[in-house]
């Protein structure tokens, strides 16, 4: 009897932190003294902390998503705008019209702010709506889109706050990769098989039979999810930048 090979490369981040979530518990279980492993196990636990650290900033990652999403409703929403003011230019009215045709002056001044780097776009879409409301405040209302004003400036200030608080995250968050520290972490792990392995060879299979037995089950388990995902999980702390 011995614990069976595994490769762990294939596996997904949180499909790793898993799997050495269970093989901790394990050990806690049947304790590193009775495992004989009480060294390596004292060089491996810190690593497997480590990894759950950098495995909580990568899951925090998800504001980006949310920041993408309030980015589009941003986008949305300008588009949608201009094309309301630029619908005004044909309207019956010709007191509409000069209005639309005053408003596109300030609009046609900024150009399309949509694909503009979103700093650049946070702080033009703030000036935007300052000078409208500064300079134009009565055709606004002549042409009835201080609603979309309002909901421009709403979703400008919702994609401010997110990236704010994200900044603010990121500031804070642990200096580790996941990719550094799975190599540690499966350095360590690789050391105590290999220790157990030749443990049960001098001493037999008795001290261990119970512990190899449900290790290796996990490793079937993980073996198997791995096969059927494939790859590791590509790093999401950078960002795509827009165009």
């Amino acid at each position: 009897m011995k614990i069976i090979g595994f490769n762990s490369n294939n596996q997904r981040n949180a499909g790793h932190y898993q799997f050495q979530t269970d093989f901790n518990s394990m050990i806690v279980k049947y304790t590193p003294k009775a495992l004989d492993i009480v060294d390596a196990y004292a060089v491996y636990y810190p690593l497997y902390l480590n990894e759950g650290e950098a495995f909580v900033a990568i899951t925090k990652s998800a504001v980006s998503e949310l920041i993408r999403d309030a980015d589009h409703d941003r986008d949305v929403t300008f588009r949608g705008f201009v094309d309301e003011v630029r619908s005004k230019q044909n309207h019956f009215s010709a007191e509409v019209r000069e209005a639309a045709k005053r408003v596109l002056v300030i609009l046609d001044g900024y150009g399309n702010l949509a694909p503009k780097p979103d700093d650049e776009e946070s702080g033009s879409v703030s000036s935007l709506i300052a000078d409208l409301r500064t300079k134009v405040p009565a055709d606004l209302v002549l042409l009835t889109v201080l609603d979309w004003v309002a909901e421009l400036e709403k979703r400008n200030n919702i994609f401010i706050k997110l990236q704010a608080d994200r900044n603010s995250e990121e500031a804070n968050r642990t200096e580790l990769r996941m990719k550094e520290v799975r190599l540690e972490v499966d350095a360590a792990y690789r050391t105590i098989v290999a220790r157990i392995n030749a443990l049960i060879i001098v001493n037999g299979d008795a001290p261990y039979v119970e512990f190899v037995k449900e290790l290796n089950a996990r490793i079937g388990r993980a073996q198997d999810a791995a096969s059927r995902k494939g790859g590791s999980d590509k790093d999401p702390d950078t960002d795509t930048p827009k165009a």
